[in-house]
């Protein structure tokens, strides 16, 4: 758990129900008299050196849970801990298991839906129903390319892994049909399992990068033009 973020929801929270520190403390107390000053002001102010504790973020979802504020109604663990939660629930794992995401981007998706801090389901909807498959696809080529380039960069880069790193069928397949001097040099160095000329293949390999991002660029700018259209 971020102590920023908590502080922010904090803050955001005492903002909707109106109080000060002072006044929400005293609130908390209601619910748990034993609560310190220090442990509520260093949550709101993100001071804390180690995370509040569960009756800690009891008392404070109950203030929420029981005040008149409709929204704040809504607050559970989940929205306060930023959805860091290790366990799968059984319905993430049907989730994971339906479309491949991982737990982490799972629950990220769902702090993006909370209706109290968020709410942007209607426009992550529009944009991944109108986003083509082959954004995924030139993304995953540009990590990929990112991520041989940023090797190479090292003083003392790893060939192996440059190797690994350019292993992606659909990858290789699209270098051949576009970019046929860098396909070269990597069955090259495939089959030598050494770089000849490291300069001129960063060269290269910056060229591919831009490609890929002005590829990235030119899908989201049509998706952009085309929002009023659709």
């Amino acid at each position: 758990m971020n102590n920023d973020e908590l502080s922010y929801k904090l803050k955001y929270i005492l903002h909707e129900l109106g109080m000060n520190k002072t006044e929400f403390l005293n609130a908390c107390k209601v619910f748990s008299p034993s609560i310190s000053k220090p442990t509520i002001l260093n949550a709101i102010n993100g001071k804390n050196t180690i995370a509040p504790t569960i009756e800690t973020l009891s008392t404070i979802i109950k203030v929420c849970q029981t005040s008149n504020n409709e929204k704040l109604k809504n607050i559970s663990y989940d929205f306060l801990l930023n959805d860091n939660i290790q366990e799968i629930e059984a319905n993430t794992a049907q989730v994971y298991q339906e479309i491949g995401l991982s737990d982490e981007v799972i629950s990220k998706l769902k702090q993006y839906n909370h209706p109290l801090y968020y709410n942007y389901n209607n426009i992550i909807n529009y944009y991944l129903y109108h986003l083509p498959a082959s954004y995924f696809k030139y993304l995953e080529f540009l990590k990929i390319t990112s991520d041989i380039l940023c090797e190479l960069n090292k003083t003392e880069f790893d060939v192996k892994k440059i190797i690994k790193l350019f292993d992606n069928e659909s990858y290789l397949e699209y270098l051949e049909r576009n970019f046929k001097n860098i396909y070269d040099i990597y069955v090259s160095i495939k089959n030598k399992k050494e770089i000849n000329d490291k300069s001129s293949l960063i060269d290269l390999i910056s060229i591919l990068n831009n490609h890929f991002k002005y590829l990235l660029l030119e899908i989201n700018k049509k998706l952009y033009d085309e929002m009023g259209e659709i």
